[in-house]
């Protein structure tokens, strides 16, 4: 009951130990040098280093909003009517409930929680259809009483709504930009926000940010330094006889919801346009979202998780994503047509084409 199942399966996939893996249970040395053992997991980071090494990894995808709604219509909603033994005369779902219920009361790869939340309204819809029943007079009970689910009436059968994608501001503003994320139970955009105070260039972050994430936010402190020494950005308000502008001030960076920890290094290139504009005092447009890891000389590089981050701007009503090039080339064909129909994916290799497109010049 208190065993470590990471340090029986090194022992099992070892191939050095595991023609006679011993079953402490049964008590007798088992063969197990020719069996499969298949095990899923929502994220791979939380897997021990030495126990990946033995491993083989299939990734797959989590499902879009679309291919949700099909599996609920088609195979949940059915399967849960049986279940609560109530027939499709009895309680619909229309596409518009179903549709709200993937949005605001579920937030996962798959749909093992949207099928507990059509469990939960079938019980509720059952037990009013049998109070309706017992209200009738003795002899005229029966079954015929129609239940419509509506996202009117949704709050009448589930609690309130758990998950909600912010939608973006409809105001561009200084230091404020739309960073995508990964997480390992779907995409989601989250605002990056810089402010600057009097200081000596000090360079101060918050948010619960991981090592990986912080060794970002530097790098893209050094590269906006860059820029501005070689006047590839200008700031609006320049004061030449004072220094340069990064030595007026201290720089404080955080990525909202601090009490959610947060790694990895595709958020360089957003945290790279937050201190530019802070910095040159111009606003970033509203309607931009971006992903990319950033290098020391500028360049941006490929990143991970693309399909679910896309998916989540489009929610959040983004009309441009900026995404590294080579994402663009190998992964824009995984893209739900929906998606890509509706907003503009643009390609960006450097930092300047970043801030070409996210920065308002005028």
């Amino acid at each position: 009951m208190r065993g470590d199942p990471a340090s029986a399966l090194l022992e099992i996939l070892d191939p050095e130990q595991n023609t006679s893996f011993r079953d402490y249970y049964t008590n007798f040395n088992i063969d197990l040098s020719k069996v499969i053992f298949i095990a899923t997991a929502n994220d791979i980071a939380t897997i021990p280093a030495p126990l990946r090494d033995r491993m083989e990894f299939i990734s797959v995808s989590s499902y879009t909003p679309q291919e949700k709604e099909q599996i609920a219509l088609n195979y949940l909603i059915p399967q849960e009517l049986k279940k609560h033994a109530l027939s499709p005369n009895e309680v619909v779902l229309s596409l518009e409930s179903v549709r709200l219920l993937i949005e605001k009361y579920t937030r996962e790869a798959g749909v093992r929680g949207l099928r507990r939340v059509i469990a939960a309204i079938m019980r509720k819809c059952a037990k009013k259809i049998l109070q309706a029943n017992e209200d009738k007079p003795q002899g005229k009970r029966g079954r015929k009483r129609k239940i419509v689910i509506e996202p009117t009436n949704i709050p009448d059968f589930l609690d309130k709504i758990v998950f909600e994608i912010d939608p973006i501001d409809k105001e561009d503003a200084v230091g404020i930009v739309n960073g995508l994320a990964w997480t390992s139970v779907g995409g989601d955009v989250l605002k990056i926000e810089a402010i600057k105070i009097k200081g000596k260039g000090n360079l101060k972050l918050t948010g619960s940010l991981g090592e990986v994430m912080k060794e970002s936010a530097y790098i893209a402190h050094s590269v906006v330094k860059t820029l501005l020494d070689e006047e590839v950005l200008i700031p609006k308000k320049k004061k030449p006889k004072e220094g340069r502008i990064y030595n007026l001030y201290d720089l404080h960076l955080h990525v909202p919801e601090g009490a959610t920890p947060k790694d990895g290094p595709s958020a360089g290139i957003t945290m790279a346009t937050s201190i530019a504009s802070i910095l040159c005092d111009k606003k970033v447009r509203a309607d931009v979202a971006m992903t990319g890891e950033l290098t020391l000389s500028g360049r941006v590089l490929p990143i991970g998780g693309l399909k679910e981050k896309l998916i989540a701007s489009f929610k959040a009503g983004i009309k441009t994503a900026l995404i590294p090039e080579k994402n663009y080339t190998k992964d824009l064909k995984d893209i739900p047509k929906e998606v890509q129909d509706n907003m503009e994916i643009k390609a960006v290799q450097t930092i300047q084409d970043v801030l070409n497109v996210a920065l308002v010049n005028h």
